[in-house]
């Protein structure tokens, strides 16, 4: 449904600045359901764009829509988790009950739409209706909420029956609630006197910060682990007066929700976390780019924060905005989502320069996670040696691990690095496991019987915090292709190895599951995944083969046996026949058209 747009109330006391733009699409959508090529115009002449510019950045975005798309928007998410979990007959249920299809037009009411993961692998079938998360569906349950939303009640209605207010820690929890493990003291058990730790710290020198940082051994929980006490340095020698210090929100690796748990039940820790950054490098701005997927969080961290500048935590000439995403993967990359806050498309920049002296804006900028900001906070208030205590050497403190699959506990677990994968696997329930995917589609597949005597450390598991359990009931192949199709959807296409090249690696992948491929098939997915993992331009392109590279190190006999199965006369992927065939249909029709 479109309703009419009321452009000077959206952009009213906005400066005229494309940093903003994001934003402003999203006042836009809401209002209208859409953004039209008009209000595109609108929008360009205020900004002094071009149309064009405002429609490049609208239609890179997973979440934004220039045609009109129902007056309730559904995102079914259908990663590998949901996939096991009833998936299919809730996709069933909603097409079933809206009179719509996914990935058709739509209707007047409804639009359904496929989404890769909206961060509750811990309660799939989830699905986003205009931003409200409803969780653990069922066809019933389905039935109930598109029956409610016909008879007028809107979605946070249904999702909030009792009316608790949006930016209250109840109403994400009522949304949201996921049971979390807390097997070491770092995360969800600071005492909360941000004021008091604040003051101490700028009391302190910067550099004196640093080296506390440094000293702890905290590395970057994102996933690449770079040293968090020299990215920190590296932005405080950087040229400079405008610095900014950037939180990375934006958790879009299917399998992980660790940041959105951080969010809800200390989110003071992140933002002073964020503050004594901001000391120790010379920053005055500060920005949480919050993915899309997580905008039922934004009024209750707004409400955080707006305490937060009261009690001083955000004083000393800082303060923190919250910059929504519209959904793109690609934004986890720290320069692509540096680009989408200055208002553009997600493109990841090359580097060097890196974003410590180029950032954004063209400042120096330091990007960190929300588990890093989180256990800097710990890390000042407790002392760098107690962090380092834990751990392991080179891999010090805790990982928090966001367990979904096949085990009887999934949630989030707190454990020290240094951690067996066994004991991980014992902790979680999982009974019979045969593979964990750590990290997520661009992460690793283990055989837990060759790899349960590993550790979870930077020099050998490395996990950025997905851990997704399979048992033996599950097709790795079919696995393997779900994440090939992920990477084939998310790549921004500005680089011809990952835009291309996936696309060739998903069609071998199905090749080899349909029983079609030969030995060359195989060879050639393994040659293929190695250039396109050295040639692409950024991490997604670098890790994007990954499904394929570990599963053939670890579990050859899936692709084994689907050569196998062809009967020893492994069958080719190039149909000769049907070619030749189609070759003398074309001569013959030349040669028709001479004679006439």
């Amino acid at each position: 449904m479109t309703t009419s747009l009321d452009m000077m109330g959206i952009l009213a006391g906005r400066t005229r600045d494309r940093a903003g733009l994001l934003d402003i699409l999203w006042d836009i959508q809401r209002q209208a359901g859409h953004i039209s090529t008009d209000a595109a115009a609108e929008v360009a002449d205020w900004l002094g764009l071009s149309v064009e510019d405002v429609l490049e950045t609208a239609t890179f975005y997973h979440f934004f829509h220039t045609e009109p798309s129902g007056r309730y928007r559904i995102y079914l998410s259908d990663n590998v988790i949901a996939k096991t979990r009833g998936h299919r007959e809730v996709r069933e249920a909603l097409e079933r009950e809206t009179g719509t299809r996914f990935g058709g037009p739509g209707s007047a009411e409804f639009g359904l739409f496929d989404t890769a993961c909206i961060g509750m692998s811990d309660h799939e079938p989830a699905m986003l209706i205009d931003g409200i998360v409803f969780a653990d569906l069922t066809p019933g349950s389905v039935a109930e909420i598109i029956a409610g939303l016909t008879s007028g009640r809107s979605p946070a209605q249904i999702a909030n029956p009792t009316g608790i207010p949006d930016d209250d820690v109840a109403y994400v929890e009522r949304l949201t609630s996921t049971a979390v493990h807390t097997g070491g003291p770092v995360f969800f058990g600071g005492d909360g006197d941000y004021p008091a730790l604040l003051e101490r710290c700028r009391a302190m020198a910067p550099d004196d910060v640093i080296a506390t940082i440094t000293r702890s051994g905290l590395r970057g929980r994102g996933g690449a682990g770079f040293p968090t006490g020299n990215k920190w340095k590296f932005c405080r020698a950087a040229a400079g007066d405008e610095k900014y210090i950037i939180c990375n929100a934006d958790e879009g690796e299917p399998g992980t929700f660790k940041d959105r748990v951080l969010l809800t039940h200390s989110p003071g820790e992140v933002f002073a976390g964020m503050a004594i950054a901001a000391h120790a490098v010379g920053a005055r701005g500060g920005i949480l780019y919050l993915r899309a997927e997580y905008a039922y969080l934004q009024n209750y961290l707004e409400c955080q924060l707006a305490r937060l500048r009261g009690d001083g935590v955000l004083g000393d000439g800082f303060d923190i905005r919250i910059q929504l995403g519209a959904g793109a993967y690609i934004c986890g990359d720290e320069s692509a989502l540096l680009e989408s806050c200055e208002g553009k498309r997600g493109t990841p920049r090359l580097k060097p320069p890196f974003p410590v002296e180029h950032g954004f804006l063209g400042k120096p900028t330091v990007v960190n996670n929300v588990e890093t900001f989180a256990a800097a906070s710990r890390i000042m208030a407790e002392g760098a040696d107690w962090f380092a205590a834990m751990g392991v050497t080179g891999s010090t403190g805790t990982r928090l691990l966001s367990v979904a699959g096949d085990c009887a506990a999934p949630g989030i677990y707190e454990v020290e690095w240094g951690t067996r994968l066994a004991d991980v696997l014992d902790m979680i329930g999982a009974e019979h496991p045969r593979a964990v995917q750590i990290s997520g589609p661009s992460g690793e597949m283990l055989s837990v019987a060759a790899d349960a005597h590993r550790l979870l450390a930077y020099d050998d598991l490395s996990c950025n915090g997905s851990f997704m359990v399979f048992d033996h009931d599950r097709d790795l192949l079919e696995i393997v292709g779900d994440f090939m199709q992920f990477f084939v959807d998310e790549s921004c296409g500005i680089c011809v190895p990952c835009r291309a090249g996936n696309v060739v690696l998903r069609q071998k992948v199905d090749l080899v599951a349909a029983g079609r491929a030969t030995r060359s098939d195989v060879d050639d997915m393994v040659t293929w995944g190695g250039i396109v993992a050295h040639t692409s331009r950024c991490g997604l392109g670098a890790t994007s083969p990954n499904p394929i590279l570990t599963t053939w190190a670890k579990f050859p006999e899936i692709y084994e046996r689907r050569l196998a199965e062809s009967g020893g006369a492994l069958l080719p992927s190039f149909d000769v026949a049907a070619e030749l065939t189609d070759h003398a249909r074309v001569v013959a029709e030349l040669a028709l058209r001479e004679a006439l």
